[in-house]
């Protein structure tokens, strides 16, 4: 029964999200917190349900602005598609979910939801299924001898307005897409997703302990704009150690 309440909720709401509420996305997973104040005549047990409700309807505004690339958030999918509707919220419904009491009374809900890491994440709705994987742009000769050495890419964008994306993209200034979707097998994005967003605290591990650091000259949305120069450069020390393939790229905020 309390599924089945969560999912009409959470159908609803996918339907009508339209801003997102304080929700943390760090790590590959999507956190929201719900709350439900001490109201004389509920039990404990209302109280702490309605709790939990509250914390589902934070995550469901969440999603519903969630970026997956910079042409469409995940409201543009389920408005689409029922079926991807459907998909969302049986992934929903398998959200960990905790919830406390405070000393005065008050219920507090903290949802996690996996953006990424298997089957039962939201990568694995919104990533295009049964496509072939493109090569990668070819890079100007005059980087044909640039250190192969570099274990993954760190895009440094601190002081930019990045918006988090499930297939966000790397391109050069001229327009030139150099790190995308179609270039990368479906089980590693699914798997761990495309970028790791990161900062000074949470640190570039993703990256090994030699990445390649680029400066972002601007941020389209949830895209990385780079040099025309350091595209050719990104290129040219992938096609030796090929860390774009394994995803081992950091956006630095």
């Amino acid at each position: 029964m309390k599924k089945k309440i969560f999912s009409l909720m959470l159908a609803a709401m996918l339907l009508i999200a339209s801003v997102v509420t304080a929700a943390e996305i760090q790590g590959g997973v999507i956190e929201v917190e719900g709350i439900k104040y001490y109201e004389a005549g509920k039990s404990m047990d209302e109280l702490r349900r309605m709790a939990v409700l509250d914390g589902y309807r934070a995550l469901a505004e969440a999603l519903g602005d969630l970026k997956i690339s910079s042409e469409s958030t995940m409201k543009d999918l389920t408005d689409l598609s029922d079926e991807v509707k459907v998909a969302v919220q049986k992934t929903v419904n398998g959200a960990r979910y905790t919830v406390t009491r405070d000393s005065e009374g008050n219920f507090h809900s903290k949802i996690r939801l996996n953006l990424y890491g298997g089957a039962n994440s939201i990568a694995n709705i919104v990533v295009p299924q049964n496509t072939s994987v493109e090569p990668f742009p070819k890079f100007s000769p005059k980087f044909e001898t640039i250190d192969s050495n570099y274990t993954g890419l760190v895009i440094d964008c601190a002081g930019q307005e990045i918006s988090t994306a499930i297939l966000p993209k790397i391109k050069s200034v001229s327009g030139k897409e150099i790190y995308a979707i179609q270039y990368l097998q479906r089980n590693i994005v699914v798997g761990r997703g495309m970028v790791n967003y990161s900062d000074a605290n949470s640190g570039t591990a993703r990256a090994g302990n030699n990445p390649l650091t680029i400066q972002a000259m601007f941020v389209e949305d949830c895209d990385v704009v780079v040099s025309d120069d350091d595209a050719e450069k990104i290129l040219a020390a992938n096609s030796k150690s090929n860390f774009l393939s394994k995803c081992m790229v950091v956006f630095l905020k």
